[in-house]
Protein backbone atom coordinates (compact mmCIF):
# COMPACT_ATOMS: atom_id res chain seq x y z
CA UNK A 1 0.00 0.00 0.00
CA UNK A 2 2.71 2.34 0.78
CA UNK A 3 4.74 1.54 -2.71
CA UNK A 4 1.03 2.54 -4.16
CA UNK A 5 0.82 6.09 -2.41
CA UNK A 6 4.77 6.62 -3.25
CA UNK A 7 4.23 5.66 -6.92
CA UNK A 8 0.91 7.80 -7.08
CA UNK A 9 3.08 10.96 -5.30
CA UNK A 10 5.56 10.58 -8.35
CA UNK A 11 3.52 10.81 -10.89
CA UNK A 12 1.47 13.61 -9.42
CA UNK A 13 4.88 15.21 -9.01
CA UNK A 14 5.71 14.62 -12.91
CA UNK A 15 2.33 15.66 -13.44
CA UNK A 16 2.26 19.26 -11.98
CA UNK A 17 6.10 19.29 -13.17
CA UNK A 18 5.05 19.12 -16.96
CA UNK A 19 1.82 21.41 -16.55
CA UNK A 20 4.19 23.95 -14.84
CA UNK A 21 6.50 23.61 -17.98
CA UNK A 22 3.22 23.92 -20.18
CA UNK A 23 2.09 27.30 -18.48
CA UNK A 24 5.66 28.71 -18.57
CA UNK A 25 5.95 28.01 -22.25
CA UNK A 26 2.39 29.56 -22.86
CA UNK A 27 3.66 33.20 -21.38
CA UNK A 28 6.93 32.77 -23.28
CA UNK A 29 7.61 32.89 -27.52
CA UNK A 30 9.62 30.67 -29.09
CA UNK A 31 13.10 32.40 -28.68
CA UNK A 32 13.12 33.26 -25.20
CA UNK A 33 12.05 29.34 -24.34
CA UNK A 34 15.10 28.53 -26.36
CA UNK A 35 17.77 30.74 -24.26
CA UNK A 36 16.14 29.27 -21.29
CA UNK A 37 16.87 26.03 -22.63
CA UNK A 38 20.35 26.72 -23.75
CA UNK A 39 20.82 27.92 -20.35
CA UNK A 40 19.72 24.77 -18.80
CA UNK A 41 22.09 22.93 -21.44
CA UNK A 42 24.99 24.57 -20.09
CA UNK A 43 24.40 24.01 -16.41
CA UNK A 44 24.26 20.77 -17.70
CA UNK A 45 20.46 20.04 -16.36
CA UNK A 46 20.04 18.06 -19.60
CA UNK A 47 16.42 16.53 -18.72
CA UNK A 48 15.34 20.13 -17.72
CA UNK A 49 16.69 21.43 -20.63
CA UNK A 50 14.96 18.50 -22.87
CA UNK A 51 11.73 19.42 -21.36
CA UNK A 52 11.44 23.68 -22.45
CA UNK A 53 13.32 22.12 -25.92
CA UNK A 54 9.93 19.49 -26.24
CA UNK A 55 7.60 22.24 -25.73
CA UNK A 56 9.38 24.27 -28.32
CA UNK A 57 8.92 21.83 -30.69
CA UNK A 58 5.28 21.39 -29.46
CA UNK A 59 4.01 24.82 -29.48
CA UNK A 60 6.14 26.03 -32.66
CA UNK A 61 6.74 23.22 -34.38
CA UNK A 62 7.34 25.64 -37.75
CA UNK A 63 9.70 27.47 -36.51
CA UNK A 64 13.46 28.43 -36.79
CA UNK A 65 14.09 27.77 -32.57
CA UNK A 66 12.02 24.90 -32.69
CA UNK A 67 14.63 23.56 -35.56
CA UNK A 68 17.21 24.46 -33.08
CA UNK A 69 15.53 22.92 -30.51
CA UNK A 70 15.55 19.99 -32.25
CA UNK A 71 18.93 19.40 -32.22
CA UNK A 72 20.15 20.93 -29.27
CA UNK A 73 17.66 17.55 -27.62
CA UNK A 74 19.57 15.41 -29.66
CA UNK A 75 23.09 16.33 -27.92
CA UNK A 76 21.51 16.79 -24.89
CA UNK A 77 20.50 12.86 -25.11
CA UNK A 78 24.27 12.12 -26.38
CA UNK A 79 25.47 14.12 -23.30
CA UNK A 80 23.34 12.01 -21.17
CA UNK A 81 24.60 8.56 -22.47
CA UNK A 82 21.27 8.00 -24.33
CA UNK A 83 22.47 7.09 -27.56
CA UNK A 84 19.63 5.03 -28.73
CA UNK A 85 17.23 8.43 -28.40
CA UNK A 86 20.18 10.62 -29.80
CA UNK A 87 20.27 8.47 -32.84
CA UNK A 88 16.13 8.44 -32.86
CA UNK A 89 16.47 12.34 -32.50
CA UNK A 90 19.16 12.97 -35.21
CA UNK A 91 17.16 10.64 -37.73
CA UNK A 92 14.18 12.93 -37.25
CA UNK A 93 15.99 16.10 -37.18
CA UNK A 94 17.96 15.10 -40.65
CA UNK A 95 14.35 13.77 -42.17
CA UNK A 96 12.73 17.22 -41.45
CA UNK A 97 15.13 19.83 -41.78
CA UNK A 98 17.37 18.98 -44.69
CA UNK A 99 18.47 22.33 -45.44
CA UNK A 100 19.63 23.02 -42.40
CA UNK A 101 22.83 24.73 -41.57
CA UNK A 102 23.77 22.45 -39.14
CA UNK A 103 23.07 19.82 -40.96
CA UNK A 104 26.76 18.13 -41.74
CA UNK A 105 26.94 18.41 -37.37
CA UNK A 106 23.60 16.54 -36.93
CA UNK A 107 24.97 13.54 -39.58
CA UNK A 108 28.63 13.30 -37.81
CA UNK A 109 26.94 13.57 -34.28
CA UNK A 110 24.33 10.67 -35.71
CA UNK A 111 27.54 8.31 -36.66
CA UNK A 112 29.10 9.07 -32.64
CA UNK A 113 25.70 7.82 -31.17
CA UNK A 114 26.01 4.45 -32.75
CA UNK A 115 29.97 4.49 -32.31
CA UNK A 116 29.41 5.13 -28.59
CA UNK A 117 26.98 2.35 -28.62
CA UNK A 118 29.04 -0.58 -30.08
CA UNK A 119 30.81 -1.47 -27.18
CA UNK A 120 27.69 -2.21 -24.91
CA UNK A 121 27.02 -5.25 -27.02
CA UNK A 122 28.94 -8.49 -27.03
CA UNK A 123 28.21 -10.28 -30.43
CA UNK A 124 25.57 -8.39 -31.66
CA UNK A 125 27.37 -6.16 -34.62
CA UNK A 126 24.71 -4.04 -35.46
CA UNK A 127 25.62 -0.72 -34.27
CA UNK A 128 28.63 -1.01 -35.57
CA UNK A 129 27.67 -2.04 -39.42
CA UNK A 130 25.04 0.87 -38.74
CA UNK A 131 28.40 2.97 -37.78
CA UNK A 132 30.02 2.14 -40.96
CA UNK A 133 26.87 2.91 -43.32
CA UNK A 134 26.03 6.06 -41.70
CA UNK A 135 29.82 6.74 -42.16
CA UNK A 136 29.96 6.13 -45.67
CA UNK A 137 27.12 8.23 -46.26
CA UNK A 138 28.57 11.16 -44.52
CA UNK A 139 31.85 10.67 -46.34
CA UNK A 140 29.07 10.75 -49.72
CA UNK A 141 27.38 13.88 -48.81
CA UNK A 142 30.10 15.62 -47.64
CA UNK A 143 33.56 14.57 -49.16
CA UNK A 144 35.08 18.04 -47.53
CA UNK A 145 33.22 18.07 -44.26
CA UNK A 146 34.52 19.67 -41.12
CA UNK A 147 34.62 16.46 -39.49
CA UNK A 148 36.09 13.94 -42.30
CA UNK A 149 38.87 13.06 -40.48
CA UNK A 150 37.60 11.84 -37.43
CA UNK A 151 35.15 9.62 -39.31
CA UNK A 152 37.68 8.05 -41.39
CA UNK A 153 39.63 7.19 -38.42
CA UNK A 154 36.61 6.12 -36.46
CA UNK A 155 35.98 4.02 -39.62
CA UNK A 156 39.29 2.21 -39.53
CA UNK A 157 38.45 1.20 -36.16
CA UNK A 158 35.13 0.13 -36.36
CA UNK A 159 36.40 -2.17 -39.27
CA UNK A 160 39.45 -3.25 -37.19
CA UNK A 161 36.66 -3.88 -34.11
CA UNK A 162 34.17 -6.49 -36.62
CA UNK A 163 37.47 -8.02 -37.54
CA UNK A 164 38.51 -8.75 -34.54
CA UNK A 165 34.85 -10.43 -33.52
CA UNK A 166 34.61 -12.36 -36.69
CA UNK A 167 38.07 -13.67 -35.60
CA UNK A 168 37.00 -14.50 -32.44
CA UNK A 169 33.73 -16.12 -33.25
CA UNK A 170 35.66 -17.88 -36.22
CA UNK A 171 38.35 -19.60 -33.60
CA UNK A 172 35.17 -20.19 -31.07
CA UNK A 173 33.55 -22.32 -33.53
CA UNK A 174 37.53 -23.81 -34.91
CA UNK A 175 37.79 -25.16 -31.41
CA UNK A 176 34.38 -26.83 -30.81
CA UNK A 177 35.58 -28.69 -34.13
CA UNK A 178 32.79 -26.59 -36.26
CA UNK A 179 34.83 -25.96 -39.30
CA UNK A 180 32.71 -24.94 -41.62
CA UNK A 181 30.99 -22.57 -39.55
CA UNK A 182 34.89 -20.90 -38.71
CA UNK A 183 35.39 -21.03 -42.51
CA UNK A 184 32.29 -18.68 -43.15
CA UNK A 185 34.07 -16.23 -40.61
CA UNK A 186 37.71 -16.05 -41.16
CA UNK A 187 36.47 -15.90 -45.28
CA UNK A 188 34.48 -12.76 -44.36
CA UNK A 189 37.58 -11.23 -42.94
CA UNK A 190 39.81 -12.46 -46.09
CA UNK A 191 36.90 -10.76 -48.94
CA UNK A 192 35.76 -7.64 -46.80
CA UNK A 193 38.62 -6.86 -44.30
CA UNK A 194 41.79 -7.02 -46.14
CA UNK A 195 43.86 -4.24 -44.31
CA UNK A 196 43.13 -5.94 -40.50
CA UNK A 197 45.81 -6.99 -38.65
CA UNK A 198 43.81 -10.29 -37.83
CA UNK A 199 43.92 -11.19 -42.39
CA UNK A 200 47.25 -13.36 -41.73
CA UNK A 201 45.88 -15.10 -38.56
CA UNK A 202 42.38 -16.08 -40.28
CA UNK A 203 44.48 -17.71 -43.06
CA UNK A 204 46.05 -19.78 -41.16
CA UNK A 205 42.64 -20.60 -39.87
CA UNK A 206 41.00 -21.34 -42.84
CA UNK A 207 44.28 -24.01 -44.07
CA UNK A 208 43.55 -25.35 -40.54
CA UNK A 209 40.09 -25.99 -40.97
CA UNK A 210 40.22 -27.56 -44.48
CA UNK A 211 43.18 -29.84 -43.65
CA UNK A 212 40.54 -30.95 -40.81
CA UNK A 213 37.97 -31.32 -43.09
CA UNK A 214 40.10 -33.79 -45.38
CA UNK A 215 40.50 -30.87 -47.81
CA UNK A 216 44.06 -30.93 -48.47
CA UNK A 217 43.42 -28.80 -52.03
CA UNK A 218 41.73 -25.92 -50.76
CA UNK A 219 44.24 -26.15 -47.37
CA UNK A 220 47.16 -25.47 -50.09
CA UNK A 221 45.66 -22.77 -51.92
CA UNK A 222 45.06 -20.71 -49.03
CA UNK A 223 48.81 -21.87 -47.45
CA UNK A 224 50.27 -19.63 -50.79
CA UNK A 225 48.54 -16.86 -49.10
CA UNK A 226 50.25 -16.45 -46.15
CA UNK A 227 53.08 -13.76 -46.06
CA UNK A 228 56.46 -15.09 -46.09
CA UNK A 229 58.55 -15.09 -42.80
Amino acid sequence: MRVQNKMRKITYFFILVMIAIQLYAIQKNDSDLYDTAVQLFNQEKYKQAIRIAQSIEDLYPLSYCAMQAKLLVSIARYNMGEYSNAANELDEYIFTYPNSEDLEYAFYLRILAYYMKINKVKLEQSAAYKTLELATEYINFFPNGEYIEDITNKVKLVTEHIAAKECSIGQFYFKRGEYLAAIKRFQNILENYKDSIYLSQSIKYLVGSYSALGLDLEAEQYTKLLPLE
